[in-house]
């Protein structure tokens, strides 16, 4: 799940069964995939399923290893690394609470389902596997990446059962949050923040004043540094500068753009100075990573055609 805008406006699955599941790869190396901070409007549940992965849930920043699990409630920003070079993969799994919708208003859509949607009630982030119930859930998220795999003939209502069981795992045992004095501040930041990161994507290419910044969170610059540190765990050009990079990464899969046009469109006015900023994210040049990924491709190309 390469994701290419902050407000992600992809459909997942389809009209009739609203729901997809993603490999995400953050580890170190050519198939790394990125996964920068974003918010869509589905829901999302994260398997990990090797090694470790650093999340940023709304405020949050915390690791999650092997046989855990992250839930995401819709439009809550969130972002997936690889906290160092060891190994960092998990599956996604993203779908509109809609999906869980009853025909007829009934006790379950009412008492459970409408408050999730309404956004009354919201999931907990964390599901560590230390207590019998929350290995229950893990069990039924594995359940659904094992479905959507096979897809055996009627996999869909099983899957719609999973989802619903655990959403009853955490009905039992009190684990919905409500909308607190302290959920609405933390929505307030966020949405500061959401106004501040679309304004950055959308003049990626531009000369970026913090002063300009700044405006658009409607702080003074030294307020805006410590408010932008804290919610993203970067300074403000940290995450400029990534953002750039990993711009230029997508823009190098393609052999008929020259590296300096791509520097130059994302706002590097001297080469050199792309080319080292560039390898401080990604630990190569953008000509050996271009290179790197030419040749993935062209061996993806020969697997497919020996199959």
């Amino acid at each position: 799940m390469d994701v290419s805008d902050l407000f992600e406006m992809r459909t997942h699955g389809d009209t009739l069964f609203h729901l997809q599941v993603y490999d995400v790869v953050l580890t170190r190396g050519p198939y790394q995939q990125t996964v920068n901070l974003h918010w869509h409007a589905e829901t999302e549940f994260v398997l990990v399923t090797e090694g470790t992965v650093r999340f940023r849930v709304g405020q949050q920043t915390f690791d999650a290893a092997a046989g855990q699990a992250v839930l995401v409630n819709g439009e809550e920003l969130h972002s997936m690394i690889a906290p160092d070079g060891a190994p960092s993969v998990c599956k996604a799994i993203v779908f509109d609470l809609d999906f869980l919708s009853s025909c007829g208003y009934d006790r379950i859509q009412h008492q459970f389902i409408q408050p999730l949607i309404d956004k009354q009630q919201r999931f907990p982030s964390r599901i560590e596997g230390k207590s019998p119930w929350e290995q229950q859930i893990i069990s039924h998220l594995h359940e659904i990446v094992h479905l959507c795999i096979e897809r055996r003939s009627g996999y869909e209502v099983f899957i719609k059962a999973c989802l619903y069981r655990v959403i009853g795992e955490l009905i039992t045992h009190d684990m919905l949050f409500g909308n607190g004095g302290t959920r609405y501040l933390d929505d307030e930041r966020s949405t500061r923040l959401k106004k501040v990161l679309t304004y950055i994507d959308d003049h990626l290419g531009e000369r970026l004043r913090l002063e300009d910044l700044a405006a658009q969170a409607h702080m003074s610059e030294g307020h805006f540094c410590r408010f932008f540190k804290e919610m993203t765990q970067q300074k403000p050009m940290q995450y400029i500068n990534e953002r750039r990079v990993n711009t230029a990464a997508r823009l190098l899969k393609d052999p008929h753009r020259s590296i300096t046009s791509i520097g130059l469109e994302l706002g590097f006015h001297d080469v050199s100075y792309f080319i080292k900023v560039f390898r401080a994210y990604k630990h190569c040049t953008p000509l050996a990573y271009r290179r790197r990924l030419l040749q993935n491709t062209s061996e993806l190309k020969r697997i497919r055609k020996e199959m």
